[in-house]
């Protein structure tokens, strides 16, 4: 199995990785708008462009991409493969427009349902928070997307006329005593009680039980002690699997490729 250079192009974070075998090595994250900080992990899966690994990508910004594709014509290496133009990716949909849907979202839901084997809930936390809803055939049946809490604060920052913007952070009370702290309580335990609302409604409508996948780009360790809490009583929430996954969408990106090849 040949390895391969996986690339996500997010909203806000670019995400990269050697992928040999089944497992991803030399995970690299970056702000989209420098990409050139790909250079050294380009360089190392490609010691001589003729022998140069595959270059696979899943893009949500359209901008990012055509900057990753200027930076490896610039190094003199093959072409990016992009999820879902170059390649499908093999996720069944129920969707109004499922050709609008983003590869990133299926991507994410491909790889957890290879792992939990049957329905789950994947959450991600990016710049957009998406909670996504996978049938019992693996079938993608949509979900919710919500601000994440960093566009949450630069919302209210930008629309308001006084109010800061805050950094983000963990928070303990919901009470906040100044309106640095007010703000941060209100970000982060109404996004986790939003997400924790989203899950809820999701299970009442997925049968049999489904299990809980949660991945970001570190923002998901601001939701996991919560969620590890409001699943620790089997007898009261019974979901059969509780994963916290990083690189959830690199590892869906590197299945469809690998998918494809062996077609």
């Amino acid at each position: 199995m040949s390895p391969v250079l996986a690339i996500v192009l997010g909203n806000s974070t670019a995400a990269a990785a050697l992928a040999v075998d089944d497992s991803l090595t030399a995970v690299r994250r970056m702000p989209v708008t420098q990409l050139d900080g790909l250079h050294e992990l380009l360089a190392r899966g490609c010691p001589d462009s003729s022998e140069a690994w595959p270059i696979i990508v899943a893009s949500v910004n359209p901008p990012a991409l055509e900057r990753l594709r200027q930076l490896v014509a610039e190094m003199s290496l093959p072409a990016p493969a992009v999820a879902g133009v170059d390649f499908p990716i093999p996720v069944k949909t129920d969707l109004k427009e499922p050709e609008r849907i983003g590869t990133d979202r299926l991507l994410g839901a491909l790889a957890a349902y290879r792992r939990t084997k049957g329905p789950c809930i994947v959450v991600d936390c990016g710049t957009a928070t998406t909670v996504n809803a996978v049938s019992q055939d693996g079938t993608f049946l949509g979900g919710a997307i919500l601000p994440g809490p960093e566009l949450m604060a630069r919302a209210l920052a930008e629309g308001t006329a006084q109010l800061p913007e805050v950094q983000i952070g963990p928070v303990a009370s919901a009470i906040g005593k100044s309106t640095e702290e007010a703000i941060l309580a209100g970000i982060i335990h109404g996004w986790r009680g939003a997400v924790w609302s989203l899950i809820e409604g999701i299970s009442d409508t997925t049968r049999p039980m489904p299990s809980v996948v949660l991945t970001g780009g570190g923002l998901e360790a601001l939701l996991t002690e919560h969620l590890r809490s409001a699943l620790a009583d089997p007898a009261a929430d019974p979901r059969p699997v509780r994963l916290f996954v990083d690189d959830l969408v690199l590892e869906g990106l590197v299945i469809a490729y690998r998918e494809w090849q062996g077609r």
